[in-house]
């Protein structure tokens, strides 16, 4: 994955280009081990805890997942471009993220009896104030986190992220057998990201003391809450599903659905995690320079050509995975699994095209695009859910992401970097026409024999050879293209370690790239 995303970058000058192969590089393994690791621990907890532990938890992540997306106000971001002195805008945007990440966490213990009641299970609402720790320690290591995502420290972070994962995992195990149920997935959270918050403190590249400019406020500030804004509504709109099934099906479906969701979007959640390790930093440097326009379709090929036969594997192979691997009991969440592949391979589409608005420093369109998204989401889940139940919640995200929320993304693109469609068209369609041949050949070659997992395993090389051959004249091109995309000085970062003596830092700041322009993540 990360060679065609590094590769479909115009070349950068000495300095940029091997910390951006070496952030995703790092960025790469630590996300392939997080998720196996993540993997084998749903595998485990999954049969450790009943379906309906899971329900309940699902509802208390629809609070924390957006407490955690406006607890910074999107101001940790103005960090991440590289325009301006970190030791500038460190202390003030730390000041901000405190004290709302703690205003937030009190509103969710004092409010979990209500939101629980509001998403259809009371019974969530202490789980709901346990996960609340969560968005207070995640505000303690906003700034070292930000700061290690800026210099393209993955190395640093592997390390972190990891420990996160096996203390979740250590914990989550005996709490589980001990029969805590809901709370054992909850409190191992809170284990995990409190080693998470205190790595971060540790490896980060700088020490910064909390503070407060006025002026540094109001810059980062300035484009900082349209992005909060939107983050909010996406990870509202995101979690719309969770609600309408609670309510609609119950706690038992909500549990299944759960697990499918989790499942169908291994790809988006791997593919762009990797991407965005460096992205959105390497985004605004290439706007910066005026090259990031003849880039964009040799990064969608690339993540297309990767990311969409997985999406095919996940919706041919559904009911052999989930029953293969989790076990009977969940046998019900492949009937959601076909629509939610779908808007997998679309969300990918959608959240680099974000990255890829940001990094030019156009936040306000994305903000609109959420708007849309919601507003077309919410009364296409309800209909589909109360028809079609859990395949209806696939086949409404499916609709609206391929209907809605992709074309928006290519029109605020085309606003924010001059790219013409038919571009994107044809950087999409090879990939996609392979991965439906794929999804078809792995079908048919699953159906062949009657071991869940064997079929899995036969269905997904079946698959992948299909695809392999209709698309290796990509491949094989992809690498040639990228380079006959020119050469180009890309402007450094300034780094937010001291700089050496012989080597004293550089500012550099092109018309567009504007003072706090908020960089953060606008997908979950």
């Amino acid at each position: 994955m990360t060679e065609p995303a590094a590769s479909g970058l115009p070349a950068a000058d000495a300095g940029l280009a091997p910390r951006v192969r070496s952030g995703a590089l790092w960025g790469a393994a630590n996300v392939a081990a997080s998720r196996v690791l993540t993997f084998v621990s749903t595998i485990i907890v999954a049969r450790l805890v009943a379906p309906e532990h899971f329900g309940v938890l699902a509802i208390a992540i629809v609070v924390q997942t957006i407490a955690l997306n406006a607890a910074e106000l999107g101001v940790t971001a103005s960090l991440a471009r590289g325009d301006r002195d970190p030791a500038e805008l460190a202390p003030t945007v730390w000041t901000i993220s405190l004290a709302n990440s703690a205003g937030l966490t009190a509103a969710m213990v004092l409010g979990a009896p209500w939101l629980a009641g509001v998403l259809g299970d009371p019974a969530a609402a202490p789980v709901i104030q346990v996960l609340a720790l969560t968005v207070l320690l995640t505000g303690v290591s906003s700034v070292p986190t930000a700061l290690i995502w800026r210099d393209f420290h993955q190395r640093r972070r592997i390390l972190v992220d990891l420990a996160n994962i096996i203390v979740s995992l250590a914990l989550v195990i005996p709490m589980a057998q001990a029969g805590w149920g809901a709370y054992a997935l909850a409190w191992s959270r809170v284990g995990g990201q409190l080693v998470a918050t205190a790595g971060y403190l540790i490896v980060s590249p700088t020490r910064h003391r909390p503070g407060f400019d006025r002026r540094v406020a109001r810059d980062v500030l300035r484009m900082g809450l349209p992005l909060a804004a939107a983050n909010l509504i996406v990870f509202a709109t995101l979690n719309i599903d969770y609600v309408v099934i609670g309510r609609t099906l119950g706690t038992v479906e909500l549990g299944l659905y759960l697990l499918a969701f989790n499942l169908a979007s291994l790809p988006s959640s791997v593919f762009t995690a990797i991407i965005r390790t460096v992205a959105v930093p390497t985004f605004g440097r290439l706007f910066t320079a005026g090259r990031l326009a003849p880039a964009i379709p040799l990064v969608v090929e690339g993540i297309a050509l990767v990311s969409f036969p997985v999406c095919a594997l996940l919706a041919a192979l559904a009911q052999p995975l989930v029953t293969g691997v989790y076990g009977g009991p969940w046998s019900g969440a492949a009937a959601a699994m076909l629509g939610l592949a779908v808007f997998a391979a679309a969300r990918v589409l959608a959240e680099v095209f974000a990255d890829l608005s940001v990094g030019a420093g156009r936040t306000v369109g994305l903000f609109w695009v959420q708007v849309a998204w919601c507003a077309a989401l919410a009364p296409a889940m309800a209909l589909a859910v109360a028809r079609w139940g859990l395949a209806g919640a696939g086949v409404a995200h499916a609709v609206v992401a391929v209907a809605v929320v992709v074309p928006l993304y290519v029109l605020v693109l085309r606003r924010a970097v001059a790219t013409p469609v038919s571009p994107l068209v044809r950087a999409v369609a090879p990939a996609l026409a392979g991965s439906v041949a794929c999804g078809l050949a792995a079908a048919w070659a699953a159906g062949l024999v009657d071991s869940p997992l064997l079929a899995a395993v036969l269905g997904g090389l079946v698959g992948l050879a299909v695809h392999a051959g209709l698309t290796a004249p990509c491949w094989s091109t992809l690498p040639r293209r990228a380079r006959a995309a020119g050469q180009v000085d890309v402007p450094q970062p300034i780094s937010s370690e001291p700089a050496r003596r012989d080597s004293p830092a550089r500012t550099t700041r092109g018309p567009d790239a504007s003072p706090g322009s908020n960089v953060e993540e606008v997908v979950a």
